[in-house]
């Protein structure tokens, strides 16, 4: 009996071994344009792509065992990843080690995996013109200021990111990427469900974001539209937060139990432009708008249709008056 348990733990480590290797080997004989698809099985990970190919999982896991990336695309254009479970990158913060990696990748599309104790979760660094769709991301239960981002867009213009669903880690992010699409992403227990920093023309509509600390922020960034959202905390955060932010429009929302629901500071920045609050329901938060403006940048702040309802107060103006 002892004998036949040896065998099978030899024939186990083997087959994991094994299937690292060979997963490796299929991605670099494959030629261009092909599609690899995978047994449902688990692999080491640590691959590394760098040519035009499908990767296609078919519910394979990928695990990195604790080093690294798990997946990462270097340099390639037009790379699907897709329907993967990826496990366990490493814990770096300086080397931003991710569920998935891009550098310098075009047109990738990430679709329908799903991505569980990973760092990082996305990270796209001089990618242009990427599809994040459809994926599941949670990080490593590490403390808030030690876990990485679900999704981190740097200097990534004209990516989309679309019906994600992210949950226990730290932020979905824009950071020197213009020409955003956030669409129809849900994000909780998080940090910032979404960020846009020092980006123009991002776009976030049908969002739903439930108890983060903060569900949208707009840092430094310029003719952001945000439509079509649902906020709801605890009372203890912050719903919309614009930091800086010019040219933005805020459209058809409902924010509900934040400890302060739309906070305006020093916004909008830009000389001669406005912000646009409009069609927005503010619902029993501690303070519905809560505005640290100048008195110029006060009135360059535009709200129509703005219903509150049962909020202990409505709106507090902090340079001026308090109703």
């Amino acid at each position: 009996m002892l004998r036949k348990v040896l065998i099978a733990v030899a024939v186990l480590s083997f087959g994991i071994n094994s299937f690292a290797g060979s997963l490796q080997s299929l991605i670099d004989n494959a030629k261009s344009g092909s599609t690899v698809n995978l047994e449902k099985k688990v692999y080491k990970g640590g691959i590394v792509i760098k040519k035009t190919i499908t990767l296609n999982c078919n519910g394979a896991t990928i695990d990195a065992m604790g080093k690294k990336d798990v997946v990462a695309i270097k340099m390639a254009k037009n790379v699907v990843l897709k329907n993967c479970i990826l496990k366990n990158s490493g814990s770096s913060g300086w080397r931003m080690d991710a569920g998935i990696k891009l550098v310098g990748a075009k047109n990738a599309k990430i679709l329908n995996n799903k991505i569980e104790n990973c760092l990082y979760g996305i990270v796209a660094k001089n990618a242009k013109g990427v599809l994040i769709k459809g994926n599941e991301i949670a990080s490593k239960p590490y403390s808030e200021g030690v876990k990485g981002d679900a999704i981190r867009l740097w200097w990534s213009s004209n990516s989309r990111v679309v019906g994600n669903y992210v949950h226990d880690s730290r932020d979905v992010v824009s950071i020197f990427s213009n020409n955003v699409v956030f669409d129809s992403n849900k994000v909780v227990n998080s940090h910032i469900g979404t960020m846009i920093q020092n980006s123009n023309k991002n776009k976030i509509i049908n969002y739903k974001g439930i108890d983060n600390e903060v569900g949208i922020l707009l840092n430094s960034a310029e003719r952001t539209e945000i439509k079509g959202f649902f906020i709801k905390d605890k009372n203890k955060y912050r719903g919309i937060v614009l930091v800086r932010a010019s040219d933005t429009q805020i459209k058809n929302g409902k924010i509900e139990s934040c400890k302060k629901g739309l906070v305006l500071n020093l916004s909008p920045v830009k000389r001669g432009t406005k912000n646009y609050i409009e069609n927005i329901e503010f619902v029993k938060n501690i303070i519905g708008v809560y505005l640290h403006t100048t008195a110029k940048q006060r009135n360059r702040n535009i709200f129509k249709n703005i219903k509150y309802v049962n909020n202990k107060t409505n709106l507090m103006d902090e340079w001026k008056t308090h109703k």
